[in-house]
């Protein structure tokens, strides 16, 4: 600590009670959290870490060392048990309940807490300040600046009895918010108004006396199973009918008070607004649609088409071959393209973008209208698992022997079995939409356009013939399929989301969509040229107004859930399709 010059400062440490070891709950944004702690307080404190930090030699040894608790993905019991072991040994055990680093504060969960229960152990929290200024995440000890860290020591809270663990969870949580320094207010509110859902003394009692039997996060077990509405008298909202624009998201926020359960709308006019607590290396006014850059996107689109298009006339084998490629990337690119032209920000003119996503959805086989539509609610709902159209079939279930067997077949031997349901289900379902979407406007949008796209596409067939389409197209789209099957699944499967279960709730702002989406990180000419940085999802989820061309202007902003493509995929393939489908991070353990 002297040789990087960094000082702690303690506070609050009448509230330290050293007669007997407590469970020690702390925020965490920076490796020099475990160091300051270390150096402050005179106690044998052990952490609860990730697994994968024990399988370094000299680290492992320092952890085993203060008996500190490995995060077993595959066997959470034994790692409660060891929590146990720890504290009967009179050791002060760590635990940071946001289950990863983060400059701002996400929501807590409730491994903590239940621990808490089951030992009688004290919950002490500790906000720490300042340690991300001295060591930025996912940076080196080369990016160490001198500086102050403060330990601030809240009043002990005795294990939770009549409240639910979730709940205590809760109210620690307001208590870092309260004793957050008041330049960094605004910076935690999005992440605390995201705990939004209360779990009633009965969830805590099966919780705790099925322990041996249901795996537990040790920083918390899914919330999303146990997600109960923000109580209001308002009544539910037609949300097909409020979804027509993908804009309409950005109008509503989240709760100010959970305790007061206040539902007052808060308007988001801007993409800056929605994230004026977020700097960012340029000017987000000036990142506009530009006519020029759509152009120029939908030209090379265009180009690439007609060139394998002509190549996969030809009677070479081996130029047939290439043309298939060129076709697999070009169909991913016009998907790109109809995203972008769906959000209104290809071109600065709407009806620019209204004919490019028409012309793009003929490409990538999804009706213009009803991507608009769809993915709109998608953007809305984002978050809550059973709301959001794209996710709700996703919901966990006890599939069917049949089912199991197909999705992990599929998945295995890379065929694309979602990217086709993803499109039939979605966009050509005609009676699921015109349920969704139930104004008269949209369902004639939504039938006109399925039934005109059918139409072309039987017209082109009878005109040069069945055969003919498929030699032409027929082993590009299926590599196309594949690919986007990757693309698509990797942006919010295998995340922790909510679940409404049929009570009126309100919808996270963009701003709160981060932690529920993921964003695989390509080559950059790939990812600029081809994807129109449709990777950048966290991004752009966060602001959805932003142009996608643009928002490598960005990418010095990181965002949560963020990995590289090639990691992704052989991660993922690793483990049977119903795992990645159906299941999330902290059911499985698996937090690629």
């Amino acid at each position: 600590m002297r040789m990087f010059g960094v000082q702690v400062k303690l506070q609050g440490i009448e509230n330290l009670k050293n007669n007997t070891n407590t469970i020690i709950i702390a925020n965490h944004s920076s490796w020099f959290d475990q160091i300051a702690l270390i150096d402050s307080l005179d106690l044998p404190l052990a952490f609860v870490a990730n697994a994968k930090y024990f399988k370094y030699p000299g680290l492992n040894r320092v952890l085993r060392k203060m008996g500190s608790v490995p995060v077993l993905g595959g066997d959470i019991n034994k790692s409660l048990a060891c929590c146990r072991a720890t504290l009967e040994s009179g050791r002060w055990l760590v635990i940071y309940p946001e289950g990863t680093r983060s400059t701002s504060l996400l929501p807590f969960r409730r491994g903590a807490a239940l621990l808490a229960q089951q030992t009688g152990v004290a919950l002490q929290p500790i906000l720490i300040h300042g340690a991300e200024e001295v060591l930025p995440r996912k940076k080196s000890l080369l990016h160490v600046r001198p500086g102050v860290i403060t330990l601030t020591i809240l009043p002990a809270i005795p294990k939770p009895e009549t409240i639910s663990t979730k709940l205590c969870m809760q109210q620690i949580q307001s208590y870092f918010m309260a004793s957050k320094p008041e330049q960094e207010t605004e910076s935690i509110k999005p992440a605390t108004q995201r705990v939004d859902d209360q779990i009633s003394d009965s969830h805590v009692v099966a919780a705790s006396v099925h322990t041996e039997h249901k795996t537990h996060d040790l920083h918390g077990p899914p919330s999303s199973r146990q997600t109960t509405a923000i109580p209001s008298s308002d009544p539910p909202r037609n949300t097909a009918s409020d979804a027509t624009d993908l804009n309409h998201h950005t109008n509503v926020s989240p709760t100010k008070d959970i305790q007061t359960n206040n539902r007052n709308h808060v308007p988001h006019n801007t993409a800056t607004a929605a994230t004026s607590d977020t700097n960012y290396p340029v000017d987000l006014n000036t990142l506009q649609p530009s006519d020029g850059l759509g152009m120029l996107y939908f030209s090379f689109a265009s180009l690439l088409t007609t060139v394998s298009i002509t190549l996969s006339l030809s009677s070479n084998t081996w130029v047939w071959l290439l043309s298939q490629f060129i076709l697999s990337i070009t169909f991913i690119q016009w998907f790109a393209i109809l995203h972008e032209a769906g959000h209104k920000t290809m071109f600065r003119a709407r009806w620019m973008n209204r004919w490019i996503c028409y012309i793009a959805g003929f490409f990538a086989l999804i009706p213009g209208d009803c991507w608009r539509l769809v993915h709109a609610k998608h953007h809305y709902w984002t978050g809550w698992q059973d709301l959001d159209v794209t996710t709700e079939t996703l919901v966990p279930r006890q599939l069917r022997a049949i089912e199991r067997f197909a999705i992990n077949v599929c998945w295995r031997l890379w065929i694309p079995l979602f990217a086709s349901l993803y499109r039939w289900n979605n966009y050509w379902n005609l009676p699921r939409l015109t349920k969704i979407f139930q104004r008269p406007r949209q369902k004639r949008l939504v039938t006109t356009n399925i039934l005109v796209y059918l139409l072309i596409y039987m017209a082109i067939t009878i005109a040069v013939g069945a055969s003919t389409m498929i030699t032409t197209f027929g082993l590009g789209l299926l590599i196309s399929f594949a690919l986007q099957d990757l693309l698509i699944l990797s942006q919010h499967t295998h995340i922790p989301m909510k679940l409404s279960d049929g009570e009126a709730v309100r919808p996270f702002p963009p701003k709160q969509q981060e932690a529920f989406t993921r964003s695989l990180t390509f080559p950059t000419w790939f990812a600029r040229f081809i994807l129109l940085n449709f990777d950048a999802h966290g991004l752009h989820h966060m602001l959805p107004r932003i142009p996608g061309y643009h928002l490598h202007h960005l990418q010095a902003r990181e965002t949560l859930n963020c990995i590289r493509w090639w990691k992704w995929i052989f991660a993922a393939k690793a483990v049977p399709g119903e795992i990645l489908l159906f299941q999330n991070r902290d059911d499985t353990g698996f937090h690629f």
